[in-house]
């Protein structure tokens, strides 16, 4: 490979590298923001509630350019319906347990596999869930 043809190669992913830290800088700020007003004691729940839903299309918008959208959805309800029966913290956790292990699962098969990321992270999420809830019925059928 020339030179010339290594630099060209090297900056053709420029800006899609732009793009992506961008995106994930809004998300995080998005978070941030929430997370430092939801924690105003003035804002009462209303008021979360309201910052909330003002700050969750920015996220979503922002993950989306980042992951898209086939991905970002299933994150938002494979997970959520996997934990629909539980409530308060361990509803919580049990969530974002599941979403971190289906994404680290689907990512190192990806991987292992040479398949595409996002659709092995969507199975696998999928997958974990149905599993989840699977283990849940049993054992709740046996006390």
């Amino acid at each position: 490979m020339s030179r010339g043809h290594h630099w060209f190669a090297a900056t053709s992913f420029k800006p899609s590298i732009t793009n992506a830290c961008s995106a994930t800088l809004r998300l995080s700020l998005a978070f941030s923001a929430y997370s430092c007003l939801s924690e105003w004691a003035i804002l009462g729940q209303r008021g979360r509630s309201i910052v909330f839903y003002l700050l969750f299309p920015l996220a979503v918008t922002a993950a989306v350019q980042l992951v898209g959208v086939f991905l970002v959805f299933a994150s938002l309800i494979i997970p959520a319906l996997a934990i629909r029966h539980l409530r308060g913290a361990r509803a919580l956790i049990t969530g974002y347990a599941l979403g971190a292990a289906g994404y680290a699962l689907g990512l190192v098969l990806s991987a292992l596999f040479d398949l595409p990321s996002g659709a092995v992270v969507v199975w696998t999420l999928a997958l974990l869930a149905v599993s989840f809830r699977v283990a849940a019925s049993v054992r709740q059928a046996f006390h």
